[in-house]
């Protein structure tokens, strides 16, 4: 963290007496990935209140924090107008809360969104946005330092580097590997994984090339998800027709199947060509599954934490050779177990407790000794 003051209810608010609970309007505070439940859960077992964020809650009651996630998911629109709408919408809102002394804590789980938005909305994010936060948090010390390069108002801001959590308790257990396949109705085959919302910056296409020429007959190729609004469906079934080894399953997962379909994997391939941050690795390693994935972003330290047996990591495109040496590592018995402490719970929703109590604009430490700081940590 770059600065920390004294965590103390007290010292976040003069109107809060200490004995009220902490209020923090969360943004989104539900969802259909885990890690906002996991992070809300976590909070709330510390005493603190946490809404899920509308502007009518954030109008009408006071709150001591607003956390937001993926803020491209709210200034999303379909015209520059509305873009415009929505920038000043928020900004006005932040500038309220400003003044009535809220923290506004931003999660920089991308630099940019994956999908491009309307010019207008890239011109205006960057200029006001890092701006209004107060506070920053970042994934890992490469998702700090990036974060600042690209956006450098966030240098005055109090951040602090707290990990991605597991999924080890978001799902059920899964069964062993064959009865997972047997449910599914898969071949007792290797069995490399795709899984996950299927969007353009996560080369499905790609992964179908480079499994279609492995010249093995032992293997298979699951893609489970749902496409989004830039995926053709068609296209997708165009590019497996032929290829009995690969199955499609272009639908939503619901959480019960989950266990299922990571389970029955020996590899998960993650071939994104641009990631900062990666939900998708922890949910494999959650279920002891080895992950194939590019080097990038987050994933280096993420490798460091639970060693190159559970995540090997491939420079440029995925290739069949990519493909074949993962079959060759994936030596993981169903017995072994990742290491996932570093991104446990309970920490994470202490540091993030901690961060909402520190003082805004303290950051005073040179950033070649904060990023230090931050390595120690994590």
């Amino acid at each position: 963290m770059i600065q920390v003051g004294t965590v103390t209810k007290n010292n976040l608010s003069d109107r809060t007496s200490r004995n009220s609970p902490l209020r923090v309007l969360m943004f989104p505070k539900h969802g259909d990935n885990p890690y906002l439940r996991s992070l809300s859960e976590s909070l709330e077992r510390r005493g603190v209140r946490v809404d899920n964020f509308t502007f009518a809650r954030a109008l009408k009651r006071r709150y001591d924090v607003l956390h937001i996630h993926w803020p491209d998911l709210h200034l999303r629109a379909r015209s520059s107008f509305r873009a415009l709408l929505k920038h000043m919408r928020l900004a006005l809102l932040f500038a309220l809360l400003r003044l009535l002394k809220t923290r506004i804590v931003w999660t920089v789980h991308n630099l940019k969104p994956h999908e491009r938005h309307l010019p207008l909305g890239e011109i205006l994010f960057p200029l006001w946005f890092p701006r209004a936060c107060t506070h920053a948090i970042a994934l890992t010390n490469n998702g700090l330092a990036s974060a600042l390069a690209m956006y450098p108002p966030l240098h005055n801001k109090a951040a602090a580097v707290i990990p991605h959590g597991h999924y080890r308790d978001a799902y059920l257990n899964a069964p062993p590997r064959q009865s997972c396949r047997n449910q599914l109705g898969l071949e007792h085959r290797f069995t490399f994984l795709f899984f996950g919302n299927i969007r353009p910056y996560k080369n499905v296409p790609l992964l179908i090339e480079a499994f279609r020429q492995l010249p093995r007959q032992d293997v298979q190729l699951v893609i489970a998800g749902q496409p989004g609004h830039m995926i053709r469906t068609d296209e997708l079934q165009k590019l497996v027709a032929d290829d009995r080894r690969i199955r499609l399953s272009l639908e939503f997962v619901p959480d019960d199947k989950v266990p299922l379909y990571v389970g029955a994997a020996d590899v998960v391939v993650l071939p994104f060509e641009d990631i900062l941050n990666s939900g998708s690795v922890f949910l494999a390693l959650s279920f002891n599954r080895a992950v194939l994935a590019p080097n990038l972003g987050a994933l280096p330290e993420i490798q460091s934490h639970v060693g190159a047996r559970w995540v090997t990591l491939f420079s440029g495109q995925l290739t069949s050779e990519h493909l074949l040496q993962a079959m060759d590592d994936a030596c993981l018995d169903e017995g072994q177990t990742a290491d996932l402490s570093a991104y446990d719970w309970d920490a994470i929703g202490q540091r993030t407790l901690e961060l909402y109590l520190t003082q805004s604009g303290a950051a005073d430490v040179p950033r070649s000794q904060a990023l230090a700081k931050n390595k120690s940590r994590c």
